[in-house]
């Protein structure tokens, strides 16, 4: 887990000791002077890593699935003990047998919270306060408890009083809390509107680094010749790709892998388009040459900080601070003059791609959905005084608001989600297809939701073939084809296919160069975009004009240096969902720095329907030239 979860508040530093006088110290004899050395290639140095806030990698994990799941089995453990599949809500330990008169027997329960009060109900609260909390309820914690208890029956008080505790920050964080006075404000609610269109972005992050430059090759010029030279045992023949046509593009003729039967049949009506040469960029670089005098994005070829960067669109800064593409866009259109309704999902837990400053991502159990809390009814008014309750020391706070995030979303999604069925009869033969099966279903609540634009983010692995890369491409690129057929089919039936756009991003794609079978991380690559409000059947940006070993934009190896940011697809997508001009300085950060007419594809180019309208013709001055539209 990447450990880039930040605290909600700074930690209070301790006031440094001041420092003795140092003793007078004698003069050095000077050293004889060295030869200078000469300078190392500035090629791929370590970045310096700028001060960030303070993170907390546990919290990278307590999401709000993980966290129900916590409340369901720590409620099993108290009322059923570790009891297996012995009928209890929870399957806690593990599934015991013993032998008896010749016959095998169930152990039931395998054990059992062995504390016993001996006192009156006050004492009993002041023994479990000690030990499960070291006696560090707070005033306003021990009030909740005894709440509790005293509207619980009397042969369940204990059960009860344990339930209560294990709930509190002072049970599952260390040191005093802090409590503060002002409770936490309640969450504000934006007003309904009259509105009633919908849109929405699906966006496959495909982890690992995916080769995506067998996913288009191009067909019947030379530039075929320089791949089959470079990519020597990785090469497609042509018989292993789909042939497809497109302009703009220095050869006609282009080839899709040949499991990508299904997107080329997108790609012939128009709904399916690539995006060619994208990846993660700071500035504008020109080639290999300017690339050593440029800002370049923080841990080039770094799983993570790619991740981060494709993810932020502000690949130069370490962390996600800027927060996510999705959230920025998501934030953009609540807060502009429509005031949509906006709801940003992740299917991938806490990934940032989601979250925006204001927007906070929902997070959703492929698997399950939105798992729930079993006994929220029963425990509503407890939870809401904890998650109430502020609190100075920042991980007690971290606690409390994770609790209150994660029984926020889990009872409005549950509830949404509860009985819907898609509009199709939706297999789910892979992990890819149930987490957009549940988006699926999740889009099939809109109008209950009063949904005007969503978001969701999604991954799928295994991406990073540094063997086997044919082979496993292959497998892969099947099970993404299988998949897209089962998702548009339902959006079909949905009948929201023109209102849905499907777009994937990697963290980088991989060498041209082989290393014996598989490919190594890389920069550059090449993606695609589907939807039924899409102008495709063709190849937006330029592809690369050379593959050949050593040209002016390979870095070694075939590592070949991006000539269009993802903001080239993903301002077009933000205009089609509604954000205006005068929002795009803060949703890409990074937009100024390039240049318009060079590097952005108009909305016009990509979408059959316009965008929010206002004059986008210009841009930052970080190029010059012409193209990059198609």
């Amino acid at each position: 887990y990447r450990a880039d979860f930040e605290l909600p508040m700074p930690m209070p530093m301790p006031e440094p000791e001041p420092e003795s006088e140092p003793e007078p110290e004698s003069e050095p004899e000077p050293e004889p002077e060295a030869k200078p050395e000469p300078e190392p290639e500035p090629e791929m140095e370590p970045e310096p890593e700028p001060e960030g806030p303070l993170l907390a990698p546990e919290f990278q994990i307590f999401t709000p699935p993980f966290f129900v799941g916590y409340l369901n089995g720590m409620s099993s453990l108290i009322e059923s003990g570790v009891s297996g599949q012995c009928q209890s809500r929870e399957r806690i330990g593990i599934d015991a047998w013993h032998m008896s008169e010749a016959r095998w027997h169930r152990v039931c329960p395998q054990g059992g919270l062995s504390y016993r009060p001996t006192g009156n109900v006050a004492a009993t609260l002041s023994e479990l306060d000690v030990l499960l909390t070291g006696g560090r309820l707070s005033p306003k914690s021990k009030a909740t408890v005894e709440s509790a208890v005293a509207n619980s029956p009397p042969g369940r008080r204990l059960q009860a009083a344990q339930q209560a505790i294990a709930m509190t920050a002072e049970f599952n964080t260390l040191g005093d809390p802090l409590p503060k006075e002002t409770p936490r404000p309640p969450p504000s609610e934006s007003p309904p509107t009259d509105s009633t269109e919908y849109k929405a972005v699906v966006m496959m992050f495909l982890a690992g680094g995916a080769d995506t430059f067998n996913m288009i090759v191009p067909q019947d010029c030379n530039l075929y010749k320089e791949y089959r030279s470079i990519r020597t045992d990785l090469l497609l023949e042509p018989r292993e790709l789909i042939k497809f046509t497109t302009a703009g593009q220095t050869c006609s003729n282009f080839g899709v892998h040949a499991r990508f039967q299904f997107l080329k049949s997108l790609y012939d009506k128009g709904q399916a388009a690539f995006i060619a040469n994208i990846g993660n960029l700071a500035v504008p670089i020109k080639d290999k040459f300017h690339y050593r005098n440029v800002q370049r994005c923080h841990g080039l070829f770094s799983h993570s900080d790619q991740q981060n960067g494709a993810q932020t669109l502000k690949c130069q800064d370490m962390g996600t601070a800027a927060k996510g593409t999705g959230g920025r866009i998501a934030d953009a259109l609540a807060q502009g003059k429509k005031g949509l309704r906006t709801t940003s999902f992740s299917l991938a837990g806490t990934s940032i791609w989601p979250q925006g400053f204001a927007t906070q991502r929902e997070i959703v159990d492929s698997r399950l959905g939105s798992g729930r809390f079993e006994g929220y009814e029963r425990w509503r008014y407890t939870i809401d005084n904890i998650t109430a309750q502020r609190h100075g020391n920042v991980y007690a706070e971290a606690y409390a608001s994770a609790f209150l995030d994660a029984i926020e979303t889990t009872e409005k999604v549950g509830q949404a989600l509860a009985g819907v069925q898609t509009a199709t009869t939706y297999p789910t033969p892979s992990g890819l297809d149930r987490q957009l099966n549940q988006i699926a279903k999740l889009m099939r609540t809109r109008d209950a939701r009063k949904a005007e634009r969503d978001f969701f983010f999604i991954t799928t692995g295994g991406w990073d073939m540094h063997s086997n890369m044919k082979q496993n491409l292959d497998r892969k690129f099947n099970e993404i084809d299988g998949a897209l057929r089962r998702f548009v089919a339902e959006m079909e039936g949905q009948k929201i296919w023109d209102k849905v756009v499907f777009v994937t991003e990697s963290e980088f794609a991989r060498t041209l160069d082989s290393n014996g079978g598989g490919s190594d991380h890389a920069w550059a690559g090449n993606h695609f975009i589907i939807g039924g409000g899409i102008n495709g059947g063709r190849i937006m940006n330029k592809f690369p004009a050379a593959l050949r070993a050593g040209n002016d934009h390979d870095l070694g190896r075939g590592r070949m240096i991006p000539e269009f940011p993802w903001e080239s697809m993903m301002v077009p997508l933000a205009d089609w969902l509604g954000v205006s001009a005068d929002q795009e300085a803060m949703t890409f950060p990074n937009l100024a720095r390039f240049n318009r007419t060079q590097h952005i594809i108009p909305t016009h180019a990509l979408f059959k329907e316009g965008g929010s309208g206002g004059d986008r013709s210009s841009g930052g001055e970080g190029g010059r030239g012409n193209g990059g539209s198609r």
